[in-house]
């Protein structure tokens, strides 16, 4: 035992072993007898992941062999991943108080916090594989978590089907990588190409990052989030919509900052090409969001374009402060969506549905709520003071500091000028639903004050504000980050 200690660094991994304790604490109270026992996996859940958070704050730097780096973006991931966990599973406690599955619905949603943490501390391939397996398959199960619903059930065998297809294919990027320079780890991958390994194998790395792709839904890899996302249940859509692009997008600034040296392809080639990736993301997502008539296809056609968002601030490394705008838009993007879905769900189930023609008139049954969704949706769109604005303004300031400095890099201020239009765009789509809430009249008659939202989905709705109203106002965040990185 003092010999494995010695060689394999705990201290470096406590708030991911914390988070383990508390996913088998779950698992043993769910085989306790009694539905009070087996409806206490959320709290437990929540109880470990702030356990975890408050470890993480101290947790020291390091690397754990050449499998995990816990440095700078890992630390900073760690703390935008470990709270939300403890937001979704608070959420859940309100919104699935009456299940009798709470403990395999947290299981769930902890599993994929714990294979976020390893995707961002992830410095070889073997790590990186295996935390985006365990956000997988984990995400399958939270996609089609309602049982005896078709639309559920479908929406979890496209994830799956799909998923399985981009694991395929990165596994065999990864072998060819292998194949080429000998290593699986980041460093010695870089080291490898600096020396001279053939560029061929430069389409190993292509196939690899197919699965960093996928969690962030860039495109042409999103085509499955639209009919996932309408399938499945709105807290399900907002842990598999939020964990994984923190844990991609941190996995992929490490992954370009060490195995992506110079000789295999200048900056000015990569970052445009990144650039490039993003803004077809971008406009691609803010377009066909506007012909969506139902509120969970846009949040998915959102996703895509908040994803390539956080793309397009990669594509500004190796810039320190373009990780740290990369995290502080995640930061402002990840409250203000989760906000909206846990607003979504509690109007499905007043409406039975997440259509705008379903949610027409929900602000006579849930007004503070129908106001809630209204606030996130801004947020989104990027309206100030909100958050989402602070996430965008730092993005273009990255953007246009490096495209406009260098003859070399003006794809990036072209990227970002189409950033611009792509937001005013989406902001109509988002516009769409407020409408629909708000404005529209109900198809039938409905009396006011609908269902009893839970004291757990109200706190976590008022967290969701607070935190969007919040990152707004602080107007240094992106320095602050810039500094802690």
């Amino acid at each position: 035992m003092i010999a494995f200690a010695e060689a394999f660094p705990l201290a470096l991994v406590r708030p991911e072993a914390a988070l383990c304790v508390g996913l088998f604490a779950i698992l043993a109270s769910d085989l306790g007898p009694g539905a009070d026992r087996r409806r206490a996996g959320p709290w437990l859940g929540i109880a470990a992941a702030l356990v975890a958070f408050l470890l993480a704050l101290d947790a020291p730097s390091g690397a754990v062999g050449t499998m995990l780096a816990i440095d700078g973006p890992a630390r900073l991931a760690r703390l935008l991943i470990l709270p939300l966990v403890a937001l979704l599973l608070l959420a859940g406690a309100g919104e699935r108080r009456h299940g009798t599955d709470s403990g395999a619905w947290s299981t769930a949603v902890v599993g994929v916090g714990l294979g976020a943490l390893v995707t961002a501390a992830s410095a070889n391939f073997v790590s990186a594989w295996l935390g985006l397996e365990m956000l997988a398959l984990a995400g399958y199960s939270l996609v089609a978590f309602r049982g005896g619903d078709r639309r559920a059930a479908e929406a979890g065998m496209k994830f799956v089907l799909f998923g399985g297809v981009v694991s395929g294919v990165m596994l065999f990027g990864i072998s060819h990588v292998y194949g080429a320079t000998g290593h699986l780890d980041f460093a010695g991958i870089g080291q490898a190409f600096a020396n001279g390994a053939p560029t061929a194998a430069g389409v190993g790395l292509l196939l690899a990052g197919v699965g960093v792709a996928y969690k962030l839904t860039l495109v042409p890899v999103h085509f499955y989030a639209p009919d996932v996302y309408q399938g499945s249940p709105p807290l399900g859509v907002a842990v598999v919509s939020t964990l994984p692009k923190i844990a991609a997008a941190t996995a992929l600034v490490r992954f370009l900052s060490m195995a992506v040296p110079a000789p295999l392809v200048d900056h000015a080639t990569l970052a445009s090409a990144i650039a490039v990736l993003a803004a077809a993301s971008m406009l691609f997502a803010s377009f066909t969001a506007l012909v969506q008539r139902d509120a969970k296809r846009i949040i998915a056609f959102s996703g895509i374009g908040h994803g390539a968002a956080v793309v397009l601030a990669t594509a500004c490394l190796p810039a320190r402060d373009a990780a740290a705008a990369a995290g502080f838009y995640l930061l402002t993007y990840v409250g203000s969506n989760v906000g909206a879905l846990v607003c979504l769900s509690v109007l499905e189930r007043a409406t039975g549905g997440s259509g705008l023609q379903a949610l027409a008139g929900s602000w006579r049954r849930h007004p503070v709520v129908s106001g809630l969704l209204c606030l996130f949706l801004l947020s989104l769109a990027g309206v100030p003071p909100l958050a989402g604005f602070l996430g965008k303004w730092g993005v273009l300031q990255q953007a246009f500091a490096a495209g406009l400095g260098s003859a070399t890099y003006a794809t990036l201020a072209t990227a970002a000028l189409l950033f611009l239009l792509a937001t005013a765009v989406s902001a109509w789509s988002y516009l769409l639903v407020v409408r629909a809430v708000v404005f529209a009249e109900p198809a039938t008659p409905s009396a006011a004050g609908g269902g009893t939202v839970p004291f757990a989905t109200k706190l976590a709705l008022a967290i969701a504000a607070v935190a969007t109203v919040g990152l707004g106002l602080w107007l240094d965040g992106l320095a602050v980050l810039a500094k802690a990185m």
